[in-house]
């Protein structure tokens, strides 16, 4: 098989580090572009800001050699419009690049998820199928696979990845679920509370819930490229779960008792508590001495008061060969936690 050759966008972020790490134990040669001045993996990276094409002129040959694309960049914004333009212009402006360049680009793989189905706006037809009728736009998602779509005439092929609130490491993110319990829980103990769910009681006893591990993605990304799965696939760890039936693990795992849901600002109030966080950060000797840089307490103030189903129809790619959908959810948190420590995020 000839070689081939990944480029990731979104390197930096929580599925993107994971991807790298799967394509390279493939035996995948992988490069990295995105706006950081330093490598975000130990693998050869183009710096350039995917908004301003003219950034992207000098790293023409090393372009050339891409034949899979896997597009995870994010630039958000409050409003959906602006953020649908820029995202679009970001991502049609590397595909440009990489055709100027005489790359042989076969496929095109985009990550989505459940705003999609417009999870962002609280509430959305589930368990959701990838055949359901779109949102009122806009949205940056539907220009995204609307624009890989339009280049299947041009023999380019495309895979879009769906999966729902994503497990795993990295910092500076505005979206880690999972490093936002760690530093929550983190903080609960420091300040002698009970890690009480910070949200509903709707929302921790009725609503389900599903999560993605980043490592499953990654799997799969490696899975659509070698068998060359064209469309949309939900991902999902295979479960479904209530918080009230994970969250007194989660609060049993920092040693504290879990109390009654209480719903408040983690954002207001983790600003609060910085002056804390960084005294900790120095007692213990820990990685990240800012709080921000780990999780926002903002996208905690988001999932946490959601209070209809949030769940994802995974029978698509379970039939059509992706077997890796059958993780426990809770046990996926409990080792995100346990990594944390290891890498010293939190004591």
């Amino acid at each position: 098989m000839p070689e081939q050759h990944l480029l990731v966008a979104g390197a930096s972020g929580v599925i993107g580090k994971a991807v790298v790490e799967s394509f390279a134990d493939a035996g995948w040669q992988v490069s990295t572009v995105g706006r950081s001045t330093t490598a975000p993996s130990r693998f050869p990276h183009l710096t350039a800001d995917l908004l301003k094409p003219e950034t992207l002129d000098a790293s023409k040959a090393s372009l050339k050699p891409v034949t899979h694309l896997f597009y995870s960049a994010l630039k958000p914004d409050s409003d959906p419009g602006v953020e649908a333009d820029e995202n679009a212009a970001m991502l049609e402006n590397l595909v440009a690049a990489l055709r100027d360049s005489g790359a042989s680009l076969k496929r095109i793989t985009i990550v989505q998820g459940g705003k999609i189905y417009g999870a962002q706006l609280g509430v959305y037809k589930t368990p959701a199928r990838e055949n359901d009728s779109r949102h009122f736009p806009p949205n940056l998602y539907f220009r995204h696979e609307d624009f890989v779509r339009s280049l299947e005439a041009q023999g380019v092929q495309w895979t879009a990845l769906r999966p729902d609130i994503v497990i795993g490491h990295s910092t500076g993110s505005a979206m880690n679920l999972g490093n936002l319990i760690g530093l929550y829980g983190t903080l609960c103990r420091e300040t002698g509370t009970a890690m009480q769910f910070p949200g509903s009681d709707i929302a921790y006893r009725n609503v389900l819930v599903n999560v993605t591990s980043a490592e499953l993605i990654g799997k799969a990304a490696v899975w659509a490229a070698v068998n060359d799965m064209n469309g949309a696939f939900n991902l999902t760890n295979g479960d479904v779960f209530r918080w009230s039936h994970v969250w007194p693990k989660l609060a049993e795992w920092f040693g504290l008792d879990v109390g009654e849901p209480q719903p408040i600002s983690l954002s207001q109030r983790l600003g609060a508590l910085r002056p804390v966080w960084e005294s900790l950060a120095r007692r213990e000797g820990l990685a990240e001495p800012d709080p921000d840089r780990i999780a926002l307490g903002s996208f905690g103030d988001f999932i946490f008061h959601v209070e209809k189903d949030a769940i994802f129809d995974v029978t698509k790619a379970r039939q059509a060969g992706f077997s890796g959908m059958t993780l426990r959810s809770d046990e996926v948190l409990l080792a995100h936690l346990e990594d944390m420590r290891a890498r010293k995020l939190i004591p």
